[in-house]
C-alpha cells in the first residue's frame, strides 16, 4: 500500500507544480463584475480532470495508518491550494482521519478550483455536519442536547 499511496502524491506533486495564475479583474468594476459572475456561475472540474486522480482512487481511510492519511492529505491541500483552493477546518483538534475521510467525498463532486475559493465545510446546517464535534461555531449555537435531539430525530426520518 505504500507504494501506492506514494504514486499518489507524486500525481498530486505535479499538480502543485502547475499552480493556476490569478485571474484578470479588469481596469473597471464592470470588468470586475463580469469576472466575478463568472466565477460565481463556475462549474466545478471533476477530480479526474483536475488532479488525474478519481474518487475511487483514493483509498478508504480504514485502508491507511495515520502517516499515511497525513501525507497523503498534505499533498491532496498542496494541491488544492496550487490551483487556488484554500481549505478551511472547521475546529481545533479535528481527527485527521475525518478530514481525509470527508474530502476523499468531495472528489465524487469535483472541485470549484478558482483563485481565492475556500472550502470551508460548512452548509450552516450542524446536526449533519461531520466537524460538529470540534466547531467553535457549532458549540456556539448548539447545545450538545438539542444537536444530539436534532441528530436523532433526523435519522428517524430517514428510516
Amino acid at each position: 500500500m505504500q507504494r501506492y499511496i506514494e504514486q499518489l502524491i507524486e500525481e498530486f506533486a505535479k499538480v502543485e507544480a502547475n499552480p493556476v495564475s490569478e485571474p484578470d479583474f479588469g481596469e473597471s468594476y464592470e470588468e470586475f463584475e463580469k469576472e466575478m459572475l463568472q466565477i460565481e456561475e463556475g462549474r466545478t472540474i471533476p477530480s479526474e480532470q483536475l488532479f488525474n486522480i478519481c474518487y475511487e482512487e483514493l483509498p478508504l481511510v480504514e485502508k491507511l495508518n495515520t502517516q499515511q492519511i497525513q501525507q497523503l492529505l498534505e499533498a491532496i491541500l498542496n494541491a488544492l491550494s496550487a490551483k487556488g483552493t484554500d481549505v478551511s477546518i472547521p475546529g481545533n483538534g479535528v481527527p485527521v482521519e475525518l478530514v481525509y475521510t470527508e474530502i476523499r467525498e468531495m472528489f465524487k463532486e469535483g472541485f470549484f478550483a478558482l483563485p481565492g475559493w475556500v472550502i470551508d465545510f460548512c452548509s450552516g446546517w450542524c446536526p449533519e455536519c461531520a466537524f460538529a464535534d470540534y466547531c467553535d461555531t457549532c458549540k456556539e449555537s448548539w447545545t450538545k442536547e438539542e444537536l444530539e435531539k436534532e441528530r436523532i430525530t433526523l435519522n428517524n426520518q430517514d428510516d
